[in-house]
């Protein structure tokens, strides 16, 4: 899949009330499992199929089909597909920043911008590897007057905050402008790996990092 961002479509759960809440206590007595591992068998079956088909293929009957409940499970527990999409993002979020600021850290130079190029380099590899589970990061779009979750909120304004661990303490920006530049310095990496993924500029995973290694650079 291109890693143009896509729109996903909102499913729709039919039936009444009633016939949901019924379905919804058919579902949970068969299977003998309380809300909270339906839910962790809904975002394994989700993040399983993002990961070995990418997104078009996450539809909410695939999913329901793969964890074995009814699909109004999605309704009741996550609000509806795109619910179960942001449980499996935050599962990428958590797994991504983990993986690259290790990476960060591993290297030998205590120089910050040293330690900058190889966060980035780190995040342009976890998306080439983790390519279906990246791009599943930015198929959602919010709807007008929509936001995102307070937890995913925080999941994801947590890395940027750990990016601004990472400057040098004598930078010449003031505290108020270090979390801004950490944000345009992923922003600016993240269109590279972005353009570079999509092979729409020429070249291969060597003028990846040479771009990226070029841009840090000045930055920081």
């Amino acid at each position: 899949m291109n890693v143009v961002q896509k729109k996903l479509r909102p499913e729709t759960f039919s039936g009444n009330t009633e016939a949901k809440t019924i379905e919804r206590a058919i579902d949970m007595g068969r299977k003998g499992r309380d809300p909270e591992e339906l839910k962790t068998l809904i975002t394994n079956a989700a993040e399983s199929i993002i990961v070995d088909h990418g997104m078009g293929a996450c539809t909410a009957r695939a999913i329901t089909v793969r964890a074995g409940c009814a699909l109004g499970s999605l309704g009741y527990l996550f609000g509806g597909l795109d619910g179960v999409i942001l449980a499996v993002n935050s599962r990428t979020l958590q797994d991504m920043g983990a993986s690259v600021f290790a990476q960060a850290q591993e290297i030998a130079s205590d120089v910050s911008r040293d330690r900058l190029k190889a966060l980035a380099l780190a995040y342009f590899h976890y998306a080439r590897d983790n390519l279906n589970r990246w791009e599943a990061l930015f198929a959602l779009r919010l709807r007008p007057n929509e936001e995102l979750p307070p937890t995913f909120l925080a999941l994801r304004d947590g890395l940027i905050e750990r990016i601004v661990t990472l400057f040098p303490a004598d930078i010449d920006i003031s505290e108020n402008e270090r979390p801004i530049l950490a944000r345009t310095m992923y922003e600016a990496v993240h269109g590279i790996v972005v353009l570079g993924l999509d092979r729409r500029l020429g070249g291969g995973p060597e003028d990846v990092e040479a771009r990226i290694k070029l841009l840090v650079g000045r930055l920081a």
